[in-house]
């Protein structure tokens, strides 16, 4: 853009904001975590007035083909899904997005069954394959899925433990140097006691023996290992904040900030293109001027543990040196600082205006008669 020149992305932050984007975001966030990878389809809506919409596509379901070059240009995607008719009758619907059109295709069964062709190819105007991959690393690993074989083992052992104590409770009761007669089991549930027992009888549980402290220390070291290997911090440790400062909880968050910004990178690029799809479709449709994705910033806001009155008073120390902007952006409850800084400016004129009415200040209008009629004034006097 050139300098001066303002970016309008109302058009485009209002079909966001219709479509609740910030659930989809979410959706592709947990797609990343759990599988590694995941895609995101634009479309235009089935309503009177079609707008551009996204939705969350799982790995299992569709496939993006892209070049063997170095830049991995996209070629064109497929996503199937099963569907199930009314009368009980299963099918499945493929559809093919090209960087101009949308086909879409039916079959009875998987591959390889033969596919039959369902309306005539769509525009979608997106100027682009609308499909977008979101990878969570270059392995395509889920976030726990290096740590499996530790959650499985964590697992076993607490079903263990419940099964050991579960048996502890359905031991079995062994009487030795003597028999029961009839009606001793009912006396015995009754009354919590046998009566004419043998002197060197002895009654005793069947039972495993068990070591529950073994077995917590046991788990205790398992989770450990788990938050080692994934870099992450276990918050329900009773020594992981306490009476700690906030520089020393930014120390102990470091890596997990580490893996979000990571995270914040490969999602980014994502947005980008998810941007540009929606920016060429409402500029075909005259919606909005087309927006080079190189001056659009996307902001991620962390929730992290902050200290209030401290990030207050660097903003306040701050003013004079850094624009108002860049400012009301560090508050962590202003959403649009661009809006907060004009709703500042209409605040300081309004205020302005109401000084000088209270202070008997002449109106535009009185102001103007009284010039006019001191000129007169000068005038006769000549």
């Amino acid at each position: 853009m050139k300098e001066g020149q303002s970016i309008d992305l109302s058009p485009l932050l209002e079909a966001y904001d219709r479509q609740h984007i910030s659930e989809v975001d979410s959706r592709i966030g947990k797609g990343m975590g759990v599988y590694g990878e995941c895609l995101e389809v634009c479309y235009a809506s089935s309503d009177q007035v079609p707008e551009p919409k996204s939705a969350y596509i799982a790995p299992m379901d569709g496939i993006l083909v892209e070049d063997s070059t170095v830049e991995h240009n996209k070629l064109f995607a497929v996503l199937w899904e099963r569907r199930e008719k009314s009368t009980g009758e299963v099918y499945y619907l493929v559809t093919v997005y090209t960087d101009q059109t949308v086909k879409r295709y039916k079959s009875m069964d998987k591959f390889p069954a033969p596919f039959e062709l369902v309306g005539e190819p769509e525009q979608h105007y997106f100027g682009a394959v609308p499909v977008i991959a979101y990878e969570n690393n270059d392995e395509r690993q889920g976030d726990f899925e290096q740590i499996i074989p530790l959650i499985d083992a964590y697992d076993d052992l607490m079903s263990n433990r419940f099964t050991d104590k579960r048996k502890f409770v359905d031991a079995l009761l062994v009487f030795f140097g003597m028999s029961l007669r009839e009606g001793d089991e009912e006396q015995m549930l009754r009354n919590k006691f046998i009566d004419g027992a043998p002197l060197d009888a002895k009654v005793e549980y069947i039972q495993k023996t068990f070591d529950e402290s073994s077995v917590q220390v046991l788990a205790d070291a398992a989770v450990r290992e788990m938050h080692k290997m994934t870099l992450t911090v276990d918050m329900s440790d009773e020594n992981f904040a306490g009476n700690s400062s906030g520089q020393a909880l930014k120390l102990k968050l470091l890596t997990m900030n580490l893996l979000v910004k990571n995270k914040i990178r490969r999602m980014e690029r994502g947005l980008k293109e998810r941007l540009a799809l929606y920016n060429r479709w409402l500029t075909v449709k005259g919606a909005m001027r087309e927006v080079p994705v190189t001056d659009v910033d996307v902001v991620f806001t962390i929730s992290t543990p902050i200290n209030e009155a401290e990030v207050v008073q660097m903003v306040t120390s701050l003013q004079g040196i850094v624009d108002d902007r860049t400012l009301l952006s560090q508050l962590w409850f202003i959403r649009d600082p661009a809006e907060a800084v004009r709703n500042i400016r209409q605040q300081k004129q309004e205020n302005m205006e109401t000084y000088q009415q209270s202070m008997g200040a002449p109106e535009e209008g009185e102001e103007a008669d009284a010039e006019k009629r001191i000129s007169g004034f000068l005038a006769g006097r000549e």
